[in-house]
This record gives structure tokens, sequence and C-alpha cells, in this order.
């Protein structure tokens, strides 16, 4: 028990706020299921309703960035009610879009926007009060980030069914009114509130972000992040796709692939948290690097359904754990002390990956291939993993993202 501006504070109390928040702003990535209904409102092609979703994570890393920052200075629980409000309200005002820029604005915009000033500030708000275990903990809160989108795709299909466009607006409310609900519970430790010797040590070595964005290692680290997110939404993001082309399964069965994909990469998130303590964040990724090949390839060859779920488990699982590597692999390479605003710059990795991975992956689809229509992708996308994984060797070598004790030995 740890007191805070003169109230007690449970650390259990600010990671249940944060992974709510998460889950609520990771949803977003069940919004093809709503790809339908908003082309029938706006009049807008599939292709102009699916640009949204690349403004909404544009705005999300760009407004990342901005609230990092600010929770650096002044701490993340204002962030948490300025952001829901912004966040709700986008999607519930989606319910009255008839036209393509009013649904850019709302969800891309102010949804994403809501997205990026809750989201870094309240995975990194957490990591502060489990200095101990930061790699454990970002795994949880990241299996979250897995959990939002499975929810919505039901939840949001059943809504918009029954009412139409107004389904959103009971998804909005329900946003708001749950970050709401939970962000005064984001409170940033002091040092009396949590045993921070590790997070002592390090800020002998913290880096502002002018100073990180002067090395070299930083930017190494952006091209990683940016690879192996690239490497893995490549063919996940055409998962459904590729089953029903591949193995001639009906879109409702290829529906069971994306959920099998999605409950996989929550394992995967919970694994890698735990093995991130263990063994250092470089090899963690060394690894996921590896498995995405091995899954990449497996599906490359896979001609039966036992085989294809086999190495989509591999894949989805692989995938899942980049993300929960990063907040714990910026900390420790470039400090706790502006942690915000530098993992936010590091977050556009995650953009990058997630813009040009699906555009790489159209490129290299052969249409006319039958079966065959999908394998120059997923070369490409082997290609890509094994240029992370030098990458990775490379920085492993230099001794970053190790765990304390290789750190240690690494500086004598």
């Amino acid at each position: 028990m740890e007191t805070t501006n003169t109230r007690v504070i449970h650390r259990s109390h600010v990671f249940t706020a944060a992974f709510l928040i998460i889950f609520c702003c990771a949803a977003s990535s069940a919004f093809s299921v709503f790809a339908i209904p908003l082309q029938h409102a706006t009049g807008g092609t599939g292709s102009q309703v699916a640009l949204t979703l690349t403004l909404y994570q544009f705005f999300m890393a760009c407004f990342g960035v901005a609230s990092g920052h600010i929770m650096d200075k002044f701490g993340a629980k204002k962030l948490m009610y300025f952001g829901g409000l912004i966040f709700g309200l986008g999607w519930l005002l989606t319910a009255f879009v008839h036209n393509l820029f009013f649904l850019y604005v709302t969800v891309g915009l102010m949804a994403g926007a809501g997205n990026g000033i809750m989201y870094n500030p309240a995975l990194l708000t957490a990591l502060k009060w489990f200095p101990e275990k930061r790699g454990t903990i970002s795994g949880l809160l990241l299996g979250a980030a897995s959990l939002g989108p499975l929810v919505l795709a039901k939840v949001g299909a059943i809504l918009c069914d029954q009412y139409g466009m107004n389904g959103f607006i009971p998804i909005g409310l329900a946003y708001l009114v749950i970050c709401w609900a939970v962000g005064w519970m984001m409170d940033t430790p002091t040092e009396h509130d949590v045993d921070t010797p590790a997070a002592t040590a390090a800020d002998a070595n913290d880096f502002t972000p002018t100073e990180m964005l002067k090395t070299g290692k930083f930017w190494l680290l952006l091209l990683l992040f940016s690879i192996a997110c690239t490497a893995g939404i490549m063919l996940i993001g055409s998962l459904s796709m590729i089953a029903q082309v591949q193995l001639q399964m009906t879109p409702v069965v290829a529906a069971d692939m994306v959920v099998i994909n999605t409950l996989a990469n929550f394992g995967g998130r919970l694994l890698t948290g735990k093995l991130t303590d263990k063994l250092g964040q470089t090899k963690t990724l060394a690894g996921i690097l590896v498995l995405t090949i091995v899954g990449l390839a497996g599906l490359r060859f896979s001609t039966n359904l036992v085989g294809f779920i086999i190495f989509l488990i591999l894949l989805g699982a692989s995938f899942g754990g980049v993300l929960v590597v990063y907040p714990t692999l910026t900390g420790n390479t470039f400090g706790s002390t502006h942690s915000g605003i530098n993992y936010g710059l590091m977050f556009f990795g995650y953009a990058i990956g997630a813009l040009v991975g699906p555009q790489i992956a159209a490129i290299f689809t052969n249409q006319g291939a039958g079966v065959a229509t999908y394998y120059p992708a997923y070369m490409v996308a082997i290609g890509v993993a094994v240029v992370g994984l030098v990458i990775d060797l490379i920085l492993m070598s230099r001794g970053i993202g190790t765990n304390k004790k290789q750190k240690e030995e690494s500086a004598k």
C-alpha cells in the first residue's frame, strides 16, 4: 500500500485502469466489421472507407508523441479524461456520418487522436508502478489489446445489424463511460510509492527526446520496430482472404481463422512478457522473428486445415509479442524520465509497419494465380523478417536490450 496525494493507491488499481483503457483503444482493429454499413452510409468504396483506419493510425501516432510530452510533465490522469471524451465522441458521432469527409473526421481524426492521447500514457504509467516486472505487466496489458477487437467485432456486428448506424451511439457512450470511470486511478508513482532501484540506476543514463534522436541505436530500433510489424501485418491483415483462396474456405470458416489468430496473439503477448523479463528484450525479439519466419514459411506450404492452423498460431503469437517488447526496450535503453515522449516517437515504427505492410502485400499478390495468389507475398514477408533478425542480432551484440545482469556485464 502506498500513499500519493494524501490518499491510498494500490498499483493493482492503476493496472486495472490501464487494462480497461487499452482494451477500449485497441478495439479499432475490428474496424473492418463496419466496412459495409459505412460504405452504404457514405457512398464510398471499400478502399475509401479503409483509408479511415490509415488516418486513425496516423493521428494516433502523432497525438501519441504530444501526449507523451504532457504525461512526462503533468502525469496521465487528465489525459484519460480528455482522450476518453474525444475517443468516445468520435465513435458516437459516426452514427451520423453521411459522407467520407465526416467519417474521416469522426473515426480517423477524433477517435485516432483520442487513442493516441490515452494509449501510450496508460501503458507507460502502469509500467512505472511495476519496475521489477515490466515485461510481464506489458504482456498482460497488451493482452487487453487483443481482447478489445474480439469483443467489438461481435458486439459491433450485432448492434449495427439491429440498429444500423445508430449502433455506433452505444459503442461511443460505452468507451467514454469506461475511460472516465477509471481515469481517476491513473496516478504517476513518486519515489515513495514503489521501490525502484533499477529505475534509479538507469536515470543516470536518461536521454531527452533530442538526445535520443541523435543516437544511431534509436534509428536502428525504430527500423527494427517497423520491420517486425511489417512482416506480421503483411499477411495477418489479409488473413480471411488468404484462407478463402489458399484452402478454398467459405467466408464463415475463414472468419474462424481470424478468431484463432486473435487468441494466438493474446497468448503470445502473455508469454512474451515473461520471456522479456527473463531473457532481455533483444533475445526475445530474436525468438519472435524466428517464429515469424517459421510461421510464414509454414503457411506458404500448408495444403490442409490442420497445418494452416498450426502455423497461423505460430505467426499470430509471434506478431503479438512485438508490441509487448518495445515499451520495456525503449525505457531500458533511453531511461524512464522522458519515457512518455520517447516511446511516443518510437511508436512511429508501428505506424510505419501498419501503413507499409498492407501496401507491400497488395503489390506482391498475384490475383490470377489461384491458390498461389499469396505465395509471392509470403516470400517477401519472410525476407523482411530475415532483415529484421539481422538488425536485432547487431543490437544484441552491442548489449542493447539485454537484461540487467547482461547490461552490467557489458558495461564492464
